[in-house]
């Protein structure tokens, strides 16, 4: 083929300019593919650990960090910082407040910090809406449980007579829980409260302080009391969740306690937050690269061999993970709940009667 000397000029303009073009095109991609892989490269991230050592989110905690370790681009170091009281509440206002958003904090806390703002409980710094979620590790199933040498045998024994059960903060659900099930059902649950771990509550229950719990995680049973439910130590009553868990067909779950419509409305909301079970979140604006880095990193994490091996080695239940995106859209709809359905669930949640009874109880045990 000919070319004149004006084509040509012509073409290699054209060349020029299509190459200039796609230089441009090319270069952000590779400076952010660059930049995420060396963000991390020899960093310290802070997790901030909802609860004490030894208690469900610690044992989580630590499970993943490894694991985490090694799904995040430039392997950053991880140090772990428990924060005891008030349940995970102090942990959840450490990272709305004080923990810097530069990717160098995040933590694990309760699934009750989704609707805390919502129920209004008091105590809270924080709109969940605003925090960066990162993603679950399970959807969890709270187990009403009565030690073996207690007398109660099925759901329907609390609602004809009273069951000493241990708690933790005010937003802990072996809490909160209990408590709604007193209000909408009629139970009959009496709550200790003032454990900082569910590690704490298992070895009252075995001492006998307590009769049992009104909310302990199977994730945590499987993993720090494994002999409990086989060996039969404890008597599973009831299932707070809304979804069953496969080990417990025969035992009843929420939508079935619910006697009627309004009662199941409400107990839905209440224990929506069962379904983002483990949770892990970034501070507030915390940048957008930065959380992007994070949620992927989780997500490759959970689909690892090597973690899913050390799941089962350890016990660790993985039932139904959720990724950061689908825990804002499930906390976007709970907060578009009609008002009338939130103020009963507010009503049946509120913890402040529970903290008159409480200092009541301690006052009479000092004297």
């Amino acid at each position: 083929m000919l070319w004149s000397k004006g084509g040509a000029l012509r073409f290699c303009s054209v060349l020029l300019l299509s190459m200039a073009a796609l230089a441009i095109t090319v270069a952000p991609a590779q400076a952010q593919a660059q930049s995420e892989q060396s963000f991390y490269k020899g960093k310290t991230i802070n997790m901030a650990v909802g609860g004490g050592p030894g208690g469900g989110y610690d044992l989580y905690a630590r499970f993943m960090i490894p694991h985490y370790q090694r799904a995040i681009p430039g392997n950053p170091r991880f140090v772990a910082q428990n924060h005891i009281g008030a349940g995970t509440l102090r942990a959840a206002n450490f990272l709305y407040e004080v923990a810097a958003p530069d990717g160098t904090h995040i933590g694990t806390v309760g699934g009750g910090t989704a609707t805390a703002e919502l129920f209004k409980t008091k105590g809270i710094r924080f709109d969940p809406r605003k925090y960066v979620w990162i993603g679950s590790l399970n959807s969890e199933v709270g187990l009403v449980l009565a030690y073996h040498t207690q007398p109660f045998e099925k759901f329907t024994d609390l609602l004809e007579r009273p069951m000493i059960v241990g708690g933790g903060g005010p937003t802990s659900g072996n809490v909160i829980f209990p408590l709604v099930l007193n209000r909408v059902l009629g139970t009959k649950f009496q709550i200790v409260a003032g454990y900082g771990s569910t590690g704490e509550i298992a070895l009252a229950i075995e001492r006998g302080e307590v009769q049992g719990t009104g909310s302990y995680h199977y994730s945590s049973i499987i993993s720090s009391k494994p002999d409990w439910i086989p060996k039969k130590e404890v008597k599973v009553l009831a299932q707070l969740a809304l979804v069953k868990h496969p080990k417990f067909p025969d035992v009843p779950h929420v939508p079935e306690l619910a006697k009627t419509d309004e009662q199941r409305e409400v107990l839905e909301l209440v224990f929506a937050r069962q379904q983002m079970g483990r949770p892990f979140l970034a501070p507030p604006k915390t940048p957008d690269n930065v959380a992007k880095i994070l949620r992927t990193s989780f997500n490759k994490m959970l689909t690892d061999k090597q973690f899913l091996a050390d799941a089962e080695k350890r016990r660790i239940d993985l039932t139904l993970p959720m990724a950061g995106e689908e825990i804002h859209e499930l906390i976007e709809r709970l907060y578009k709940r009609p008002a009338q359905v939130v103020e009963k669930a507010i009503a049946a949640s509120d913890t402040s009667a529970y903290r008159k009874k409480g200092k009541k109880k301690k006052k009479k045990k000092s004297e």
